[in-house]
C-alpha cells in the first residue's frame, strides 16, 4: 500500500539538506497522506487516463496519483524540488510519473509531447497566482476535463457562491462560463509544513459541456470583458459603467441597469454579451 511523504521524511530529504521553503512559490507542503490519498481519490472519479499536478513539491500527493493513474505528468518550478521528487520517486519503484521543471504559467499545454487525452488537472495550488493558474487550465487546456485544486479558503468560497447571489465575484462568473464547482474538503492549516496562515479548501472543477470560451470565443471574450468592467464597480448599480448606448441594450433585455453585478444570473450575462456582440460594442478588439 501507497505511504504518504511524512514530516520526518520531509526533514530528512529537504530542511536537513538546507532546504528553505519559497514563499514567493507557494511552498507550504502536506503531509497528512489520509488528505493527499483522499484528494487522489477525487481526482480519479470518471476514470481519466491521465493527471497532471500543478506543483507536486516534495510528492505528497504525487505518489498517490500514481497509484490512481496510468500517467502523471508532474509540473515542478523550483529545480531543486524537481530532483528530489525524482528521487523520492525512485526510491519507491513509481515509474508512471514524469517529473518536469517548468512554470504552470508557461507551460505549453497543446504542445507538451504528448497524447491530448481526456486529463484532469490536480495541486496544492500557489494561494498568490491560483486564480489565473485555474483560467490558464480552462482557458487553454481543452482536453483537461476536471480540476481538483487546494486553494485559499477565501477564494474558494468566492467561486462556490452562486452566480446572481450576493458573494458573486467576476471571477466566479468568468469561472462558471466553462465549468461547475463544489466543494470536496476543507483543509486545516496544521497539516502543512510550514502551516499557511490562511485556511484551505479542496475544490472541484468540471467542465461544462460545450463551453462559450470554445463555441463562441468572441462571445465570451465579450461576457469576459462586460463581467470585468462591471464588477469593477462592486456594490454599484450596472449604469454606472456603461456607456449610455450600452445601458440602453442591456435595458432592452428587461435588465434594469440600477442593478448590481453581483445579481445577475449566467444566463443574463451571456445575453447581455450576445447583445452588445451584435449591436457592435462588444470587447475591444
Amino acid at each position: 500500500m501507497t505511504t504518504g511523504v511524512s514530516k520526518s521524511e520531509l526533514h530528512r530529504r529537504l530542511f536537513s539538506q538546507g532546504f528553505e521553503p519559497s514563499r514567493a512559490l507557494g511552498q507550504n507542503f502536506l503531509v497528512d497522506a489520509n488528505i493527499a490519498r483522499k484528494i487522489a481519490y477525487e481526482a480519479s472519479i470518471g476514470q481519466k487516463a491521465r493527471a497532471i499536478e500543478v506543483g507536486p513539491g516534495a510528492g505528497s500527493l504525487t505518489v498517490f496519483l500514481a497509484e490512481y493513474f496510468e500517467q502523471v505528468l508532474a509540473v515542478e518550478a523550483d529545480r531543486a524540488l524537481t530532483a528530489e521528487l525524482q528521487s523520492t520517486l525512485m526510491e519507491r519503484g513509481i515509474t508512471n510519473v514524469e517529473v518536469v521543471n517548468d512554470d504552470i504559467l508557461a507551460f505549453d499545454f497543446i504542445h507538451a509531447g504528448f497524447d491530448l487525452l481526456p486529463t484532469v488537472v490536480v495541486g496544492n495550488l500557489p494561494y498568490n497566482i491560483a486564480s489565473q493558474i485555474i483560467l490558464r487550465v480552462l482557458e487553454r487546456a481543452w482536453y483537461v476535463e476536471s480540476v481538483i485544486v487546494m486553494v485559499q479558503a477565501e477564494m474558494a468560497d468566492r467561486l462556490l457562491a452562486p452566480v446572481g447571489s450576493r458573494n458573486s465575484s467576476a471571477f466566479g462568473v468568468h469561472v462558471a462560463l466553462m465549468a461547475s464547482t463544489r466543494q470536496v474538503l476543507t483543509v486545516p492549516a496544521s497539516v502543512f509544513v510550514p502551516p499557511p496562515k490562511v485556511g484551505s479548501k479542496v475544490i472541484r472543477l468540471d467542465r461544462v459541456r460545450d463551453p462559450l470560451s470554445i463555441v463562441d470565443p468572441r462571445l465570451y471574450d465579450t461576457i469576459v470583458w462586460v463581467v470585468r468592467l462591471t464588477f469593477g464597480h462592486r456594490r454599484q448599480m450596472l449604469r454606472r459603467a456603461l456607456t449610455p448606448e450600452q445601458g440602453a441594450i442591456v435595458g432592452s433585455l428587461g435588465i434594469a441597469v440600477t442593478r448590481r453585478p453581483e445579481s445577475l444570473l449566467l444566463d443574463e450575462w451571456i445575453a447581455i454579451g450576445r447583445a452588445l456582440e451584435e449591436a457592435g460594442l462588444g470587447a475591444p478588439a
